[in-house]
This record gives structure tokens, C-alpha cells and sequence, in this order.
């Protein structure tokens, strides 16, 4: 009992004093180049939430890029005083605070100990003080519940229901579901998704005015399919504009290059969700199945901004509450590329834009061992999925229902 009291007590103070040098770097009371900037974006948070609050969502504002659940966490920190980019960073470290609990509380029921939740907390220190400078962490949350409880699908479906709302990619946690679960997880996603819906409607107006905005993007800077424009961005000026909330490469071919690239994303998703519906996924751990699902979106997203690594932390960290899970390789890839975006942002930023050469170069690091894990990650899935064919759920399914029934 006293080893286990004194494991608690050491990760409960490792979470407070890495939360306190991130808080610190926000602030400048702890140095870190350029820390400060971090919160441009918290600032124009705080402008919307300045009208959110009145239940009047940014319409027409090109730069909002957000689900309706986003407009309610902003409208929160606003209703929490009179400094919002306090609010936010408030929020956040509850949220992760949250996190850290439901990681620890599920490691202690499955037995497996306090790797998961050592994992989220070593992870904000390799993502740096966006962590705290962006609101990802909320539905972070949401799909790390989603995860814990997949024994109990409902309730899983309802959890992912609440973070796609927020940031739309939760969502995929639906993929981690097995078969025969997959109809009561699909219930709590719908049922949970409309009464959000219904309560925004009911508080707001020009809830879903972001989706108009979605068609119309090119490729981001920091994307894989901008890559190639920003290697010959060294050499040769390649004109990027700002939009949409974020520097894009001003190309004409990047639009149709990343819709290319998206539909083909949609493919492989698609195709991880036939494969889960014949039951080829089931000896799976389904964090496994979410992590590859996160990392196949990513990579073929017209973004890939720096705050996407808290997603992966998170799902990730899951990951370690299954002894058995095939991930490890693919999470030890994934650190240094985590590592690296978080001296690519806000250090190396500007250098970055304007084509130094060490500048691209970590970029091209990041971008390449982010693909390296997606490709080892689906290798895994699919030798798995096409070795073992249809059968009964593997030893992950019975032990989180031992969890659940905890």
C-alpha cells in the first residue's frame, strides 16, 4: 500500500511541477524562445468568446474553423472572468487534470499500473506550452474516456459524440469499438450528438457556419502534402498566404492536391471501417485501432498543426493501459517527431516560412517519422487483421469489460 501511495504522490507532483514550468513559459517567468506568442491564438479565442457569450456564433468569420461545441468551451471561459486567456488556460489544465485521472484510475483497475497516465504526463512536456495554449486538450478528454470505456459502448459512443462536437476528430473513436458493440456505440454518438445539437440550437444561432469554410482550404505550411512546396521553398520563393486561420502554400494545384490527398485518407479509413465491420479487428486492442485511425487522418489532413500532437499523447497513452498493445514501436516514433514540432513551433516558425534550410529540415524529420508510424501502425493493423480473419475478441475486450465491471 505504501509503494503504491508513493507512486500516486510522485506522479501527482511530476504533473504539478511540469504544469507549472508550462504555465511559466506562457508567462515568461520561465524562458523559452518566443513562449509568449504561443497565446496568439488564446487571444483570438478570447474575442470570440467575447460573442459567444451572447449565443451569437462568428459568422462569416473565415477563420473560424470550429464545431458548435467548440462556441460552448469558449462561451465557458468567458462566464469565468474578466480575463478569458486565463479562462482557457483554467480549462485546460482541468481537463488535463481530468486526463490524468481517468488514465490513472483505469490503470489501477486493469492492473496494469501508471504507465498510461506517466505517458500523459511526460507527453505535455514534449508537446512545450501549446498544451496549455490551445483548447485540444478538451476533446482530448473526451476520446480518451471514449477509449476507457469501450466495454461499456454506449457510454464510449456518447464520449466520442461530445469531443467531435468540440474538434470533430474524436469521431474516429468509433472505430476502436468491436462489431458487436458498434450498435450501441453508434446509439450513445447519435443520442449524445443531438442533444448538444439541440441545446446549441436552442442557445445560439449560426451553429454549423463553419462547415461552408471547409471546401475552399489548400494545404497548410506544416501539412505532409505541402512538404515538397516547402523543400523548394530552400531554393526558390513559393508564395504562402495567410487563410482560414493558418499560412497556406499559394499554389493553385495545392487545392485540388488536397482534396486528392483527403479523399484519399477517407480510403483508408473507409477501409479500416470494412475491415472492423467483418470482424478482422476484433484481436485487436481497439487503442491500437483509434491510434492508427488518428495518425491515417493526420497525415492526410490539409493541416497538421503543432496542438495535433496533444491528440496523439493522448490516444497514444491509452495504448499503455493494454500490456499486449502492438503500438510501441510506432509511439517511440512518434516522440522524437513530437519533439521535434515543438522546436519547429514557435521557434523555428518564421525561419520556417521563409525557407532556412535547418528550419525545413526539422520539418522534414517531423513529417517523416509521422509517416513512418502511420505506415508501421497500418502495417501492424492489416497483418493482424489478414492473419487472423474473423474470430472472437482478443484478451483487450475481456479485460477492459474486468475494468468496467470493477
Amino acid at each position: 500500500m505504501a509503494r503504491i501511495r508513493g507512486s500516486v504522490v510522485a506522479l501527482a507532483l511530476a504533473w504539478v511541477i511540469s504544469r507549472l514550468l508550462l504555465i511559466g513559459t506562457l508567462t515568461g517567468r520561465v524562458p523559452y524562445p518566443d513562449g509568449p506568442s504561443v497565446l496568439n491564438d488564446v487571444k483570438l479565442y478570447a474575442e470570440w468568446s467575447s460573442l459567444l457569450v451572447t449565443g451569437r456564433f462568428p459568422i462569416g468569420d473565415d477563420m473560424w474553423q470550429y464545431p458548435p461545441g467548440a462556441g460552448i468551451v469558449f462561451a465557458l471561459a468567458a462566464l469565468l472572468g474578466s480575463n478569458p486567456v486565463a479562462a482557457f488556460a483554467l480549462i485546460a489544465l482541468l481537463c488535463d487534470l481530468a486526463t490524468l485521472a481517468v488514465l490513472a484510475v483505469a490503470g489501477r483497475r486493469r492492473t496494469v499500473g501508471l504507465g498510461a497516465a506517466w505517458a500523459w504526463v511526460i507527453g505535455a512536456v514534449l508537446v512545450g506550452p501549446v498544451w496549455l495554449a490551445r483548447f485540444d486538450v478538451v476533446p482530448t478528454l473526451a476520446a480518451v474516456v471514449a477509449l476507457v470505456l469501450i466495454a461499456r459502448p454506449v457510454w464510449s459512443g456518447a464520449a466520442a459524440a461530445a469531443g467531435t462536437l468540440v474538434k470533430v476528430w474524436p469521431g474516429l473513436m468509433l472505430i476502436a469499438l468491436p462489431r458487436r458493440s458498434l450498435p450501441r456505440g453508434i446509439l450513445g454518438f447519435v443520442v449524445m450528438s443531438a442533444a448538444i445539437l439541440a441545446g446549441v440550437l436552442l442557445w445560439s444561432t449560426g451553429g454549423v457556419s463553419f462547415l461552408g469554410e471547409q471546401g475552399a482550404r489548400g494545404l497548410q505550411v506544416e501539412s505532409v502534402g505541402a512538404l515538397p512546396f516547402m523543400v523548394w521553398n530552400v531554393f526558390t520563393e513559393v508564395p504562402t498566404e495567410f487563410r482560414y486561420g493558418a499560412m497556406e502554400v499559394d499554389v493553385p494545384i495545392t487545392i485540388p492536391l488536397g482534396l486528392a490527398i483527403t479523399l484519399t485518407g477517407f480510403a483508408v479509413l473507409g477501409a479500416l471501417g470494412v475491415l472492423r465491420l467483418l470482424g478482422r479487428l476484433e484481436t485487436l486492442d481497439p487503442a491500437d485501432v483509434a491510434l492508427v485511425a488518428l495518425l491515417v487522418s493526420m497525415v492526410t489532413s490539409r493541416v497538421l498543426s503543432p496542438q495535433y500532437s496533444v491528440w496523439v499523447v493522448g490516444v497514444a497513452a491509452v495504448t499503455f493501459l493494454d500490456p499486449a498493445s502492438r503500438m510501441r514501436r510506432v509511439v517511440w516514433l512518434l516522440v522524437p517527431s513530437i519533439l521535434v514540432t515543438q522546436v519547429l513551433y514557435p521557434y523555428g516558425y518564421g525561419s520556417f516560412l521563409i525557407g532556412d534550410w535547418w528550419a525545413v529540415a526539422l520539418q522534414v524529420i517531423r513529417v517523416a517519422l509521422l509517416v513512418a508510424a502511420t505506415v508501421l501502425g497500418l502495417v501492424v493493423v492489416l497483418r493482424q487483421a489478414l492473419r487472423r480473419g474473423v474470430s472472437e475478441p482478443g484478451p483487450a475486450a475481456p479485460a477492459a469489460a474486468a475494468a468496467s465491471d470493477g
